[in-house]
């Protein structure tokens, strides 16, 4: 279907500009924006929750390079800050060297001798004056490496601040990502149940069939009932009928007389 749309677009964008002339470009323009909407449509949801799931990925080669040039300018400061310190110590050395030469000189002396070696006054002050200049040059590195020092500490962390939002927001990423992922599987399972197609017709054959037993059964205990013969029950409804054979019960019962009302009757007579 995509390919059929690419290669559409393409020949309508070749005809159009043959046909329409100056009018071409706007109606490709349109064109273009529609058969953009079309290839949306025809996207599905898993298809582009994978797209954004490789997207994230995608993330990591550049955050990993900035962990590199973080990690490299991490080294370089800890590197300067060690010579640094390395230059601090020397410094008060030289210091402490050009302070003792000084405070030699102070004595007037015209010569000195330093570990059995005899100097002349010239001698000493020619040194000294060496040392401070180098003393001077050293100290000026200093305050120019500590200045370096201090941009490329202030450099790294603003890109360790950089990398830790970076690596924050993938992380969030992750876990939208992951919501997205929730969220589909449950719709998927809601449009799996709703598609089910449930033939009942087996079960209205069973209901029907239990309701024709009940009525079966209805039928026969009312037979029972009428018979009288449900086993358990009391025939509390059953009149006291006279035996056959007995005519005169037969009389007694149908007017209603008892034994000695009708003896006293048929004597009257």
């Amino acid at each position: 279907m995509l390919k059929k749309l690419i290669m559409g677009a393409a020949a309508t964008a070749t005809a159009g500009t043959l046909l329409l002339g100056a009018d071409a470009f706007s109606y490709l323009r349109t064109f273009g924006g529609n058969v953009r909407e079309a290839v949306k449509s025809e996207i599905s949801v898993e298809f582009e929750l994978d797209r954004i799931r490789n997207e994230v990925d995608n993330l990591m080669p550049e955050i990993r390079k900035h962990m590199t040039i973080v990690a490299e300018q991490s080294v370089d400061v800890k590197d300067l800050d060690r010579e640094l310190a390395e230059k601090e110590a020397s410094l008060v050395k030289q210091k402490e060297a050009i302070l003792a030469l000084r405070s030699d000189l102070d004595t007037g002396k015209e010569s000195f001798t330093y570990r059995a070696v005899s100097y002349s006054r010239s001698e000493v002050e020619s040194d000294l004056a060496q040392r401070f200049s180098s003393y001077c040059t050293a100290e000026d590195c200093l305050k120019r490496d500590g200045q370096i020092l201090t941009a490329q500490r202030d450099t790294l962390r603003a890109n360790q601040k950089k990398l830790d939002t970076m690596l924050s927001r993938k992380q969030d990423l992750v876990v939208k990502v992951a919501q997205l992922e929730a969220r589909l599987k449950t719709v998927q399972a809601a449009e799996t149940i709703n598609s089910i197609e449930i033939d009942d017709t087996s079960l209205a054959h069973v209901e029907k069939m239990i309701k024709e037993m009940n009525r079966s059964l209805d039928v026969r205990e009312s037979v029972l009932e009428t018979e009288g013969q449900i086993l358990g029950r009391i025939p509390v409804e059953e009149s006291a009928a006279p035996a056959k054979g007995d005519v005169v019960g037969e009389i007694d019962a149908h007017f209603g007389l008892k034994a000695t009302e009708a003896a006293a009757d048929t004597n009257a007579i």
